[in-house]
């Protein structure tokens, strides 16, 4: 039998503990309000950024779409969005290598692998083309222009936080993550740890598993977890299709488990508002294409004092009780964008 837990009642109280939070990561840039730098009166320059996503198709990335296509029409600049339909290096770097041919005026870049990628950037470098990692980084950040990513540590433990004080700081915690050795995950889960450990010590906190971000092996693995810990109280995937299985689990069993995601594609969405997981983790991508295209430019135009880098953003949190709150949904994640 499934130990129960007044887990849903709970989740009020971290919806209460985390508006605070989404409160004040708005009052900074949004989708309709340009971050420092925006307001500059475009030179008469045709300039044309060029941006790779580390997938095209994924929401996260059409989202960023968005706020780079923001940005470029108030700077009179153009955006140029190509990329692989995968998270693939092999598929990206060629998309990476072609896109030199057409000297564009800058590279803004999501690497889908922290080092595959940078021999492309030492050609963009090389030709004098100004590049800039968004989202996902490389190991060696030597003469990139700026670096701009969302602070995945303390996302990770926005999330324990709100997970441990729905669960009223007891039970049994799993963790289901995407690739082992993965930097964006290894920090999110370390952050999650952290929190956990400091906040809410009467918690067991299992060791992670990998589901490799495919949503069928997250179900299975969850169902596995409840089975071996009848007090299994709450799951955190630390990405979405991590946390759409654990959800799948949970709802399929009927049981009372927390589960805590990241990231606000519709799919996800969807879960959160019926329920099914409790809480996300949403990064603002909007506001990540608009400061690419603000940096770019900057830098394009001589004024390197309006680049801030690394500029490492803070995570909105969402919870089942706030989904519809225009002050939360605003940053949930678009699945096309139109220029």
């Amino acid at each position: 039998m499934l130990k129960k837990h007044n887990s849903r009642t709970a989740i009020g109280l971290a919806s209460s503990a985390f508006v605070l939070l989404a409160t004040v990561a708005c009052s900074g840039a949004t989708a309709t309000e340009p971050s420092e730098g925006a307001d500059a009166p475009a030179t008469g320059e045709d300039f044309t950024i060029a941006l790779v996503p580390g997938m095209t198709t994924h929401p996260a990335y059409q989202t960023m779409y968005c706020g780079a296509l923001q940005a470029a029409e108030e700077l009179g600049v153009t955006v140029d969005f190509q990329g692989a339909n995968a998270w693939d290096p092999a598929q990206q770097l060629p998309v990476v290598q072609s896109l030199l041919a057409t000297s564009p005026d800058a590279l803004l870049l999501v690497p889908s692998d922290s080092s595959a990628l940078r021999p492309a950037v030492d050609q963009f470098l090389s030709a004098d083309i100004p590049v800039i990692t968004v989202d996902t980084g490389l190991e060696d950040t030597s003469g990139l222009t700026a670096e701009i990513m969302s602070d995945n540590e303390q996302g990770g433990g926005a999330a324990a936080q709100a997970l441990g004080e729905a669960i009223g700081g007891e039970g049994t915690v799993a963790i289901i993550s995407g690739v082992p050795g993965a930097t964006t995950d290894i920090a999110r889960v370390d952050g999650f740890r952290a929190v956990m450990e400091e906040q809410f010590p009467n918690v067991t906190l299992l060791e992670p598993e990998y589901s490799r971000s495919v949503v069928a092996t997250a179900e299975s693995q969850v169902q596995s977890l409840m089975l071996a810990h009848d007090d299994l109280a709450g799951v955190f995937g630390v990405n979405g299709n991590s946390a759409t299985g654990a959800a799948n689990a949970v709802a399929n069993a009927g049981a009372d488990i927390v589960v805590a995601g990241y990231d606000a594609e519709p799919g996800t969405v969807e879960q959160l508002r019926s329920g099914n997981i409790n809480i996300l983790v949403v990064q603002d991508f909007i506001q990540e294409g608009q400061l690419a295209v603000q940096y770019a430019y900057a830098a394009l135009t001589g004024d390197e004092s309006a680049i801030e880098t690394p500029r490492v953003l803070e995570n909105i949190i969402a919870t089942t009780e706030n989904a519809d709150d225009p002050e939360v949904s605003k940053y949930f994640y678009i699945p096309e964008c139109q220029a």
